[in-house]
């Protein structure tokens, strides 16, 4: 897996927010003020996933200063009905054969006989193109907690503005 302080590697994919299809380039993303985070996830309607998806959608932190990006091996199809369903307003990417993934260090070769696919992860990319923050599960299934207290400091230092810790509200049995 791709680890802090190392240069990230640029993504160019599809995807749609709400219906609209555009390609996201983290190039265009990438300027002084700004950093993306990229939450790396098998498939959509997976329940760890939803829960995780939901909750970064209510905690607020996606803005003038933060895009966060949903990255999945899903077709952008599959992403419309999913943001659709549970409203989340940031994009969700299509990493159908999980290259994008695959140059963070966070692919499956195989998962549930679906062939590559994202593994469940976060990446934080800043300005600069470095990479402040990164964490990963082999456990597509296995809820866990800690990611998003972790990240929450990081984009404080990174941002200079307050990320409430106990945001992102997580539950498991959303």
């Amino acid at each position: 897996m791709i680890a802090a302080g190392q240069k990230a590697p640029d993504l160019s994919l599809p995807g749609v927010r709400g219906r609209e299809a555009h390609v996201y380039d983290l190039h265009r993303e990438i300027e002084p003020g700004r950093a993306v985070l990229c939450y790396f996830y098998p498939a959509d309607f997976t329940p760890v996933p939803t829960a995780e998806l939901r909750a970064l959608e209510t905690a607020g932190w996606d803005g003038s200063d933060l895009t966060i990006w949903g990255i999945s091996g899903d077709s952008i199809f599959a992403h419309a009905a999913f943001a659709e369903e549970y409203a989340l307003s940031f994009p969700l990417l299509s990493d159908f054969h999980a290259g994008g993934a695959d140059a963070y260090g966070l692919a499956y070769d195989d998962w549930e006989l679906h062939g590559p696919a994202p593994k469940r992860g976060l990446v934080l990319v800043d300005t600069d193109w470095e990479v402040r923050y990164t964490w990963s599960a082999d456990d597509a299934f296995e809820p866990e907690r800690e990611p998003f207290a972790a990240v929450s400091g990081e984009l404080e230092a990174l941002l200079g503005r307050e990320f409430d810790p106990a945001r992102p509200r997580y539950d498991p049995e959303q």
